[in-house]
């Protein structure tokens, strides 16, 4: 075993392929493979699980991890207590999260505030269930996610099987976003039945994973509206519903500084079924100091995008 295979190995861990780590890198796909497989026959153990979807982290392979971090991590210090030259620290972060604008704008405070020398970042916008894969495979140390009444029971019992924990920011009463041209738009309320005529924008989840894992809060039955338009991320999102008669369902958050102002957002009438806004990570893993310095950012500016409307709030 040797500390460049340890290093792979956690490349490819945090990368979810193979291939993304080979680039990173700067080595041949074969040559990590070759390494990894003559690694896990060494071991005598089975590492990463390959699928037509990717690659994934076994339960032998996340404790493998944990053991390797903490070795690479005592050789890097080791090195740098007897290395000639001082080595600037580098910072390692990551943090993948469901289409929300607060979320964005606390990471860049975030960077604002840090700014060290030499880091490596990821912000990843993404859907539930890749957020909460991306935390359990350890490729990103925070998740930021919202569950409903309808979904709470299920996504937490998913949560518990993965080892992770569910930590409430915010509970808000779900709106509907229209376009300021909409004929809705300008009303204090809507009701469902008033929407359901419009179509419906919806954020794509990956393929055979269900409603529960929906960017939007599941209010509706999307077989009633008729018309559906997929999208992919949050700037087609404005475009489609500044341009159409399109709606969408969510927090009602609009911070202008990452939204158009040519969106808006309706309460929906007589509706209780509360958006309950959060962030996940290990629940066995200690919270680190850039962990706490990016969730008082995004604390910081989800109660910024709140405060001119705060009879949204529960």
């Amino acid at each position: 075993m040797t500390f460049q295979q340890l290093q792979y190995v956690l490349e490819v861990a945090r990368c979810g392929s193979i291939n993304k780590a080979a680039q990173g890198l700067f080595v041949s796909q074969s040559s990590i493979s070759k390494l990894l497989k003559d690694l896990e026959e060494e071991l005598g153990v089975t590492l990463f699980c390959r699928t037509n979807r990717g690659i994934t982290v076994t339960d032998q392979g996340k404790e493998f991890i944990g053991y390797a971090r903490i070795l690479v991590e005592q050789k890097r210090r080791l090195e740098g207590l007897y290395s000639a030259k001082e080595e600037t620290p580098s910072l390692h972060f990551s943090i993948s999260s469901q289409h929300y604008p607060f979320a964005v704008d606390g990471f860049l405070r975030f960077l604002g505030d840090c700014n060290p020398p030499q880091y490596v970042l990821h912000m990843i916008e993404t859907d539930m269930y890749q957020v909460i894969e991306d935390v359990y495979q350890s490729r990103s140390e925070i998740g930021v996610i919202f569950l409903s009444n309808l979904t709470e029971t299920f996504i937490k019992k998913v949560l518990k099987s993965k080892g992770l924990v569910f930590h409430q920011l915010q509970s808000l009463l779900p709106h509907v976003y229209v376009g300021v041209q909409h004929p809705l738009a300008g009303r204090e309320s809507v009701r469902l039945e008033e929407i359901e005529t419009y179509p419906i924008v919806v954020f794509e989840q990956e393929s055979g994973v269900g409603m529960d894992f929906s960017e939007e809060i599941a209010l509706l039955d999307l077989r009633r509206t008729g018309r559906i338009i997929y999208i992919k991320d949050r700037s087609t999102f404005y475009n489609v519903v500044e341009n159409t008669d399109a709606f969408s369902i969510g927090s009602g958050i609009l911070p202008r500084r990452f939204s158009s102002d040519r969106v808006v957002s309706i309460p929906i009438a007589g509706e209780q079924d509360a958006m309950k806004l959060g962030w996940i990570a290990h629940q066995d893993k200690p919270v680190t100091r850039e962990m706490t310095a990016f969730l008082h950012h995004m604390t910081e500016a989800l109660n910024d995008a709140l405060s001119p409307s705060e009879e949204m709030r529960q």
